[in-house]
């Protein structure tokens, strides 16, 4: 794209370059990831911190339809079947539903997988595209993995410097330069009408609106929000773990409903055998319900129907392959 282009809305709303001579072009590179910074700062229902930046929690618009989409870790099938199942993409279109990503959609996970890097440039770019052509009904949290972190290592692999260097090669630095911008920029936190939606899990102690809002002033509660992990053995939490009190103290400080469903991500739940991708009430705590929409799942997400959360699952049961040699 040359410096003599300006920006520009189609009649889709999907932002476009306009050339000198004229011509409209959908943005590509370093311009789609600019767009799409700009984007999330003005997502409707973010709220502005005390600076007047845009902070860390999103209120969701009231009638809107969620379609919530947990971790994806670079399986773009997956989100396809998502997008295209049922009504999901026509309500999109239509503004009556929107696409609620929880955070980490980079990232091979599986076993053998972790340093292949084609397939998380390519997701990328898909919700890059999805954000810059439905401004108003796309949104996305921050993940642990949605970083380039020297310090974010899965099996000893540093997969977010490796991320960044296959950038660098394939699109140029100033297009790394500027993914790392868009994930510094994602809020942490959404609530919705009867659902509250976090990455990780809630910090240890709760935190209030006003600390979600501000959240970069609370830099362990911001850790928290990404990287904790329920306590499922019941002993002793560490710093890096939470239990049903933190939930229900979280829900209670937001001033949430008792009924309130608590939604997350984070964990890889084929690793414990499960293929569905779901884990509804984490050990037991009623309401709070993990989300895996990746490798090995069904491509599960959470939406509503007749006025209620619900599972669904967009593609059938993998078959399985076993090999001995």
């Amino acid at each position: 794209m040359t410096k003599s282009k300006k920006f520009d809305d189609d009649t889709s709303g999907r932002p476009v370059a306009t050339s000198s001579n004229g011509r409209k072009e959908p943005l590509e590179g370093t311009a789609l990831v600019e767009s799409a910074i700009e984007i999330a700062g003005r997502w409707p229902g973010r709220l502005k911190d005390d600076e007047g930046n845009p902070g860390g929690l999103i209120e969701l618009p009231k009638n809107v339809r969620p379609i919530i989409i947990g971790d994806l870790h670079a399986n773009l099938d997956n989100l396809k079947a998502i997008i295209a199942h049922d009504d999901n993409m026509k309500d999109v279109k239509a503004g009556k539903a929107a696409l609620l990503f929880i955070g980490d959609s980079v990232h091979d996970d599986r076993t053998g997988h972790m340093r292949e890097t084609d397939g998380s440039i390519a997701i990328l770019d898909y919700i890059l595209r999805l954000i810059v052509d439905f401004p108003h009904n796309v949104y996305y949290i921050r993940g642990n993995h949605d970083t380039f972190d020297v310090r974010l290592r899965k099996s000893g692999i540093a997969q977010g410097v490796e991320f960044r260097d296959a950038m660098e090669v394939s699109h140029g630095a100033e297009f790394a330069l500027a993914v790392g911008r868009f994930f510094e920029s994602l809020p942490v936190f959404i609530i919705g009408e009867g659902f509250v939606m976090t990455h990780a899990g809630p910090p240890r102690g709760g935190l209030v609106r006003e600390e979600l809002i501000n959240i970069r002033n609370y830099p362990e509660k911001y850790h928290q929000l990404q990287w904790n992990r329920v306590n499922e053995y019941h002993g002793n939490p560490s710093p890096k773990e939470y239990g049903e009190k933190d939930v229900r103290l979280v829900l209670d400080l937001l001033g949430m409903p008792k009924d309130t469903q608590f939604i997350v991500g984070h964990n890889p739940l084929w690793n414990d055998g499960n293929k569905t991708g779901v884990w509804m009430n984490v050990i037991g705590i009623t309401g709070h319900h993990i989300l895996y929409s990746g490798s090995g799942s069904r491509a599960p997400y959470i939406t509503k129907a007749d006025g209620k959360l619900v599972v669904k699952m967009a593609v059938d049961v993998y078959t399985e392959a076993y090999s001995y040699d």
